[in-house]
């Protein structure tokens, strides 16, 4: 039996492309597609972690072997003016949703 490898993975774009899109209809999601030329964006993965009651923030940062967590201040400073350079590039809500929607038709 042979499949369409080529319709299987644009299906499953699709299918992904569409999650996203309805993941951005919960009240507390917020979406925002970043520029590919965001230099920032591209030094690796990382979390930040608001926690009540005063606590210091705690940021979680990847390297290619490992997850670096820490409250460091100095490392999560650095960390959220990282987050803050990419939010610069990062396209309003309503136009990153409406490219999603493009890349998904774009898929068909």
């Amino acid at each position: 039996m042979h499949t369409d490898t080529g319709e299987q993975g644009a299906e499953v774009m699709r299918e992904q492309l569409g999650h996203v899109l309805e993941l951005a209809q919960r009240p507390a999601v917020f979406i925002q597609v970043v520029d590919p030329e965001c230099v920032a964006g591209l030094a690796g993965a990382f979390m930040i972690a608001k926690l009540p009651n005063d606590q210091p923030d705690v940021v979680s940062s990847d390297s290619p072997t490992q997850a670096h967590i820490t409250t460091d201040h100095d490392i999560v400073t650095s960390i959220w003016q990282r987050y803050e350079a990419i939010r610069l590039w990062a396209y309003p809500e309503r136009v990153s949703l409406k490219m999603i929607e493009e890349a998904r038709r774009a898929w068909t």
